[in-house]
């Protein structure tokens, strides 16, 4: 979420995994949300920490309006070189202390927001979490798909503490399991999904 992701941007679209982690990020959220059904055309969705849009990219073609956000100003580059027709990509911090809702002119009012590969990177995972529910209209999904924590390291997210969370943020019909995994360095990483409604 720094903009040491800036380094990356140029070759992300062309790793093997950035793709599949997308696919298989996709292919879960239209399972959790029926994103192909009747009705969505017609909706808002926030992509939040976007990196280049390798999942906004398979979502937009479904929805209304996509909002693809994310601090890295070389991956927005990336996804506005795209020219997705009803993607608007903005480079910010919309969780900033100093972030003005009137600066990117989000508004709230989304049916859909998620994350994808983000939250574990977040210093203040919780109060983003807290935030996405505001931005939710009534009946709005939240899903994140975020690596699974091994034990006794820091890196990912575990199934308790994402359960934790979204049920403090008052969310409801939570989902949290592992949804797929990802081979690197000959080992599996796990991914798992956090989702819920408002």
């Amino acid at each position: 979420m720094t903009d040491g992701w800036d380094e990356y941007a140029s070759s992300w679209d062309d790793r093997p995994d950035s793709k599949l982690y997308a696919e298989k990020a996709f292919a879960s959220l239209v399972a959790q949300t029926d994103l192909r059904g009747v009705g969505w055309t017609s909706k808002r969705v926030l992509d939040f920490g976007c990196g280049t849009g390798l999942l906004a990219q398979k979502v937009a073609p479904y929805v209304g309006e996509l909002i693809a956000v994310d601090t890295s100003e070389k991956m927005i580059a990336v996804l506005q070189s795209k020219e997705i027709p009803n993607v608007v990509a903005v480079h910010g911090n919309i969780l900033g202390a100093d972030h003005k809702s009137d600066d990117t002119d989000l508004g709230a009012g989304f049916d859909l927001i998620y994350a994808s590969s983000v939250c574990g990177f977040l210093p203040d995972y919780e109060g983003a979490v807290n935030e996405f529910a505001r931005l939710l209209r009534s009946g709005g999904h939240f899903i994140q798909w975020d690596w699974q924590a091994s034990d006794g390291e820091e890196f990912g997210l575990s199934e308790s503490k994402i359960r934790r969370v979204l049920e403090s943020a008052k969310f409801r019909s939570i989902r949290v399991e592992q949804v797929f995994s990802l081979e690197a360095d000959e080992q599996t990483m796990p991914v798992l999904i956090g989702a819920g409604i408002v």
